[in-house]
């Protein structure tokens, strides 16, 4: 059964990433390919939530000013497509999501207000503080990418503010998989967790840790 969803998960991958590419021709937008991995990872994450009836939904907040944004046709436009080719509605914030990765842009980039109290710094902080313990304990320099905070804040702060709403996801078909083929990637997330933990006195669970450890992978592999 893992077997399988694995094998599921990474077709519709391949086939986001074919999308995705297409619209980046089209449009003529330079990234490199982790900035392209990290684009396709989190809309393959909204599409398989979607299909499995377990998407939640981001917060309203400052993220709509993005509708001005250059990209944002573009990000429309790629968005379209996938519910088109997946038969399924996904999130309009998701367009926003997007035009943020097509412009190599973080959540710390723009006047992010969440439901709770979120403290920037304390985030940032918590991002630096995972670097430096990944890098003694695993021997793994994240800091050498410059792209790896952009992918990890864009997916960091939506599964952080789930963590203190207590909605976490409790469904993560991967999480099995994830767990013991990629077990390099999902100690990084353990290492996040406990930071988390030590800012927050709360903790992700192991579906949240997954999706997590996949963005890590994204870095990692490069």
């Amino acid at each position: 059964m893992v077997i399988e969803l694995n094998r599921t998960f990474d077709k519709r991958k391949s086939e986001i990433e074919n999308t995705v590419k297409e619209f980046i021709k089209k449009y003529n937008i330079d990234l490199s390919q982790t900035i392209i991995d990290n684009i396709v990872i989190h809309l393959s994450l909204c599409v398989s939530r979607e299909i499995n009836g377990s998407y939640i939904h981001t917060s309203e907040s400052q993220i709509h000013h993005l509708k001005h944004h250059e990209y944002y046709i573009v990000a429309k436009e790629i968005i379209l497509s996938l519910e088109d080719k997946f038969e399924v509605s996904i999130d309009k914030d998701q367009i926003c999501y997007t035009t943020m990765y097509l412009a190599n842009m973080n959540l710390l980039d723009i006047d992010f207000n969440f439901e709770y109290d979120l403290d920037e710094d304390i985030l940032e902080e918590i991002i630096n503080e995972t670097t430096i313990l990944i890098k003694d304990k695993l021997n793994i320099d994240l800091k050498k990418n410059n792209e790896f905070y952009t992918g990890m804040t864009l997916h960091f702060f939506p599964a952080l503010e789930r963590l203190k709403n207590n909605e976490q996801l409790t469904d993560n078909p991967l999480k099995d998989y994830i767990q013991a083929q990629h077990q390099v990637e999902f100690h990084c997330a353990e290492i996040l967790n406990e930071v988390v933990k030590k800012y927050y006195n709360e903790k992700f669970n192991e579906h949240e840790l997954a999706y997590i450890a996949l963005h890590f992978g994204t870095i990692i592999e490069r």
